[in-house]
């Protein structure tokens, strides 16, 4: 039976949707986002998603593909760290397969996250269970993928975020401590420290822990600004089912794990501070001499007019 007569079986005798002629475009996976890393069939691999218009393939999402995680898998670590509960097989399997906590904690996020609040993440557009060989076209062949919106270190993959009311600075006292900054540099630090915490905890609100906060979860490697909170292999999203582990650790409360997540992120805004990481990368981007950009940094604000900026954003401010 053709593909065209068994659309007419199927809707034989019911009104055929609008959705029925919209074109099946054709895709393909391309070859690694992030070329300077190796692959092996073992780890987790991120390729370009190309779909097809007209002749070209035009690389549009991104493909997260994942190896297999065994029953065998599971038993080696079960011998590592015994289980303290009654555990099957498949269920410490389930649980510590990082496909499955991705994908977890990506229906999460769509069932639950406030539209405002989702710009803190990439993304979300399918899962894929059955890849196959003819679909690579580069990489290892593994069956499982989640496809997201690619994150680029352009502007347009920026996110706006709300000013915060919240001038009580956790950071503050360390960063005066410091003695090196000027209070732009201050404020800068400040800013940033308050963004990746509002995404932190619009997670665990979600009853997901990250489990790998690091410095480029934030933001690409070869990026210096944030963009969103992303990679979500090691986490632990929030079922009634008392877990084998959580973030493949001991089980803790949410507000113990949150308070460690977010120490994590305060660390990690302190030791960008101390190495002045803001004020290399002003000097490195515009190409201006350390001088001119220390006066700029330390002059003080004058009362002047102040100019208007606009900026046409992909993604509506989250407030």
């Amino acid at each position: 039976m053709s593909d065209e007569s068994w659309t007419e079986k199927f809707f034989f005798r019911w009104p055929l949707p609008d959705w029925i002629h919209e074109i099946q475009r054709k895709w393909i996976l391309g070859r690694s986002v992030r070329t300077s890393l190796r692959s092996s069939q073992d780890q987790i691999q991120v390729l370009w998603l190309f779909v097809q218009y007209q002749e070209t393939y035009v690389p549009k999402f991104v493909a997260k593909v994942f190896p297999d995680y065994t029953e065998n898998d599971a038993q080696i670590q079960l011998r590592r760290f015994p289980s303290r509960i009654p555990k099957k097989l498949k269920e410490v399997k389930d649980e510590l397969d990082s496909y499955i906590n991705e994908a977890r904690a990506y229906h999460r996020i769509e069932k639950s996250c406030t539209s405002s609040e989702r710009i803190y993440f990439p993304e979300f557009h399918s899962i894929i269970t059955d890849l196959g060989i003819s679909k690579f076209t580069s990489g290892y062949t593994n069956p499982r993928a989640i496809v997201l919106e690619p994150i680029r270190p352009k502007l347009a993959s920026r996110r706006i975020l709300s000013a915060h009311g919240d001038h009580t600075c956790k950071l503050q006292n360390q960063l005066n401590i410091l003695g090196s900054l000027s209070v732009f540099e201050m404020e800068y630090y400040h800013s940033l420290f308050y963004d990746r915490i509002r995404r932190l905890l619009a997670l665990h609100r979600l009853g997901i822990t990250h489990g790998d906060v690091r410095d480029d979860h934030f933001r690409l490697p070869e990026d210096f600004y944030n963009t969103v909170l992303y990679n979500f292999s090691h986490s632990y999203t929030f079922s009634p089912v008392t877990p084998y582990l959580v973030n493949f650790r001991p089980p803790y409360s949410l507000k113990d794990i949150s308070d460690s997540e977010q120490a994590m992120v305060k660390q990690q805004m302190y030791s960008r501070a101390e190495k002045l990481d803001y004020r290399a990368y002003l000097i490195k981007s515009t190409g201006v001499a350390q001088p001119a950009i220390m006066d700029i940094l330390f002059q003080p604000l004058k009362d002047e007019a102040l100019e208007l900026i606009i900026l046409r954003v992909n993604f509506r401010p989250d407030s």
